[in-house]
């Protein structure tokens, strides 16, 4: 039985609870009261990701203009608690107390804040705050059909169906600096694309947009990528020779600026593993994501009758070892073996999530 809501209260109940001396704020969308009992945060209900809300069942986002008297009420154990609400069309949605999980160090800094919630919402609270709404146009999966026959053709029509054109066009000096010359078909697509569609270059691991030379284990080696941090990198053979030169074989390699790197080769070459690679960092780029608990495998059975798979070999072996699969509008890589399996989800649109609560998994994070 869906539990009832609570009753509705005015702003200015709302407001109350803060206790006396109330100074009112407003950070983006949300209103701030403060008083001598409590902190008080209204904000405005919706479906906003990255922005003043509610995320999902137990984290809202504080953020906007820069407001230093605020920073005191927002430590992780403050003295005095902090109330939240929600503005619906007749009044406020108490939706609980909260912790507050982040915020800038110095107080002139102060213009976000995460909280999480002490008791996640309910989903008749969460439908209330946060509606999903209706997906919007998704992209396709015909690309899946280029895979194997013409990688390139993949990852281009997959890239500029995924991802939103941009109004920024960069200008031809901008063009210039970062066109890197002389490399393989795979690479020159990849940063064609990027011209095209910049948020390739915004992965938490970029395609670096001047690849940089470099000696290896193995020889030496043009570096196209690297991770966050540059914990491994990926390189080519520089410069590369015999029958793979125009498509060459990749390297990884683990702790690159070490003494002693370790140095292996991926399955894949260059045009398939630029797609895997656009695929892992697709998902992780993504606003809306589901992460299942470890299962068994065969609990994955259900899945396949909407889920396409990507003709790749698991990206990251030594790691999780993902497959991916895809819908439209939807991203999935599972992690699994005989036994056990862990499936995460990414998608463009939160309503694109929400059929997948039907399937009866536990979720160890479920944004729709």
């Amino acid at each position: 039985m869906t539990q009832p809501l609570p009753s509705l209260i005015s702003e200015a109940a709302a407001l109350s609870v803060a206790g006396r001396g109330l100074q009112r704020y407003k950070m983006g969308s949300a209103v701030i009261g403060a008083g001598t009992e409590a902190t008080v945060v209204i904000v405005e209900p919706g479906d906003h990701p990255g922005v003043s809300g509610v995320q999902d069942a137990t984290k809202v986002l504080l953020r906007g203009d820069r407001i230093p008297d605020l920073h005191p009420r927002f430590e992780f154990r403050g003295t005095l608690p902090i109330h939240l609400f929600a503005r619906l069309d007749r009044g406020c949605l108490p939706l609980g107390t909260a912790l507050c999980r982040g915020r800038p160090s110095a107080p002139t800094d102060f213009d976000h804040a995460a909280l999480e919630l002490d008791q996640p919402l309910g989903s008749a609270m969460l439908d209330a705050v946060r509606p999903v709404p209706a997906p919007g146009p998704v992209p396709d999966v015909g690309w899946v059909d280029h895979v194997e026959t013409d990688p390139i053709r993949a990852l281009e029509t997959f890239v500029l169906g995924w991802f939103p054109a941009e109004q920024t066009k960069p200008t031809e000096e901008e063009r210039s600096a970062s066109e890197p010359g002389d490399l393989p078909p795979a690479l020159t697509a990849f940063h064609r694309l990027a011209r095209l569609r910049p948020a390739l270059h915004g992965f938490h691991d970029p395609v670096l947009g001047q690849p940089e030379r470099a000696p290896g284990p193995l020889g030496d080696r043009l570096v196209f990528a690297a991770t966050h941090g540059a914990s491994m990198d990926w390189s080519i053979p520089w410069p590369p020779e015999g029958p793979s030169a125009t498509d060459p074989r990749v390297w990884h390699t683990e702790d690159p600026r070490t003494a002693n790197p370790e140095t292996t080769l991926e399955e894949e070459p260059l045009s398939r593993f630029l797609l895997q690679f656009t695929l892992y960092q697709a998902m992780n780029a993504a606003p809306y994501h589901a992460r299942t608990y470890c299962m068994p495998t065969p609990r994955l059975d259900s899945l396949w009758s909407m889920l396409r798979p990507v003709p790749l070999s698991p990206f990251l072996p030594t790691y999780e070892a993902d497959k991916f699969f895809v819908a439209p509008g939807l991203l999935a890589s599972v992690s699994s073996d005989e036994r056990e399996a862990v499936v995460t989800f990414a998608a463009l649109h939160r309503g694109t999530l929400t059929p997948l609560l039907e399937r009866g998994y536990r979720w160890l994070r479920f944004d729709g």
